[in-house]
C-alpha cells in the first residue's frame, strides 16, 4: 500500500506541475477577475489550472473520482476521490502577492492517503503519502519542536473572519500567549508549519478543498490537524462530502501545542 501511496503522490505532483505552468502564465499579469457568490474571487487561472489537472489525473487514475473547487463532483460514487483547489489564496494571486497555492489531496472514504501543497510563485511544496512520511523539495521535512506557548508564531487568514464567526476574543487570547503572531494564511500558513517554521495555523471557516491535504501532511510530519471541534471527519459514511463545502474550519500545529490551541479556542 505504500508503494501505491507513493505513486498516487508522484502523479499528483506531475498534475500540478503542469497546472503551475498555467498558473504562472498569468501570474502578475493584469487579468479579469470574476467574484463569486460568496464573495470570493476566481480568474482565468484558476480554471484553467483545474482543467489540466482534471484531465491528467481523469487519464492516470481513471478509478478515482474528483472534487474541485471551480467545476465541482465527477464520478462521486467511487470510494477514491482527488480533492483539489487549484489557487488557494487567489486574493493574493490577484494582488501578485506570492503567498498562494495549489492544494491537492486523495482520500478513500475518511481516510487520507496524500496531500499536496504547491506554491507555484516560490518554486516550493510539501507532499506526503500515507505511511511515506513528509517532504519540502525532496528532503523529508517535520513540524517544530516547540512545547512553550510563549516561544511560537501562530499564523491565521483574515482577523475580520475570526472575529466574524466568534472567535475573535479567544483568538486574541491565543495568539497575544505567542512570541509571533502573523497573518499568513491560505496555504502557506499551513505549508509553514508542516515545514517547522511556525507552531499553529487557524482558520475558523474553510470548505473542504481548503483542508483536504492537511491530515496526512500533518500526521507525516509529525504535527496535527484538526477541525475546531478535534476531529477530522470530511465524508459522511456514504462517502459523501457536507452538504455546504463551505462548513469546515482548521486547525494545524505541531502536535505538541494542539491541544492548549482546542482548549483557547473553544474557550467562550
Amino acid at each position: 500500500m505504500q508503494k501505491e501511496n507513493k505513486d498516487f503522490m508522484n502523479l499528483g505532483l506531475k498534475a500540478l506541475q503542469k497546472a503551475e505552468k498555467v498558473i504562472l502564465k498569468y501570474y502578475n499579469q493584469n487579468i479579469d477577475v470574476q467574484w463569486k457568490a460568496d464573495a470570493t474571487p476566481v480568474t482565468i487561472a484558476d480554471q484553467k489550472a483545474e482543467e489540466v489537472v482534471r484531465e491528467f489525473l481523469a487519464k492516470e487514475t481513471p478509478e478515482c473520482g474528483f472534487i474541485g473547487e471551480e467545476f465541482g463532483t465527477s464520478d462521486s460514487e467511487l470510494e477514491l476521490k482527488w480533492i483539489l483547489d487549484p489557487i488557494d489564496g487567489t486574493k493574493s494571486f490577484i494582488r501578485s502577492v506570492p503567498l498562494f497555492g495549489s492544494m491537492l489531496a486523495l482520500w478513500r472514504g475518511n481516510e487520507a492517503l496524500v496531500g499536496i501543497i504547491n506554491l507555484p510563485a516560490q518554486q516550493s511544496a510539501v507532499y506526503a503519502a500515507k505511511g511515506c512520511g513528509a517532504f519540502l523539495d525532496g528532503n523529508k521535512t517535520q513540524v517544530s519542536k516547540i512545547d512553550d506557548l510563549s516561544k511560537a508564531t501562530i499564523l491565521s487568514g483574515t482577523i475580520n473572519t475570526v472575529e466574524d464567526y466568534g472567535y475573535g476574543e479567544s483568538f486574541t487570547h491565543l495568539r497575544r500567549q505567542a512570541e509571533l503572531y502573523r497573518g499568513w494564511g491560505d496555504c502557506y500558513g499551513y505549508y509553514m508549519v508542516i515545514s517547522g517554521r511556525a507552531e499553529i495555523m487557524f482558520d475558523p471557516i474553510v470548505s473542504i478543498w481548503d483542508i483536504a491535504p492537511l491530515p496526512i501532511l500533518l500526521i507525516e510530519a509529525g504535527g496535527s490537524f484538526t477541525e475546531l471541534n478535534g476531529k477530522v471527519e470530511l465524508f459522511d459514511q456514504q462517502g459523501a462530502p457536507r452538504s455546504r463545502a463551505d462548513t469546515y474550519s482548521g486547525l494545524a500545529s505541531n502536535g505538541i501545542l494542539h491541544p492548549t490551541a482546542l482548549k483557547l479556542l473553544n474557550k467562550t
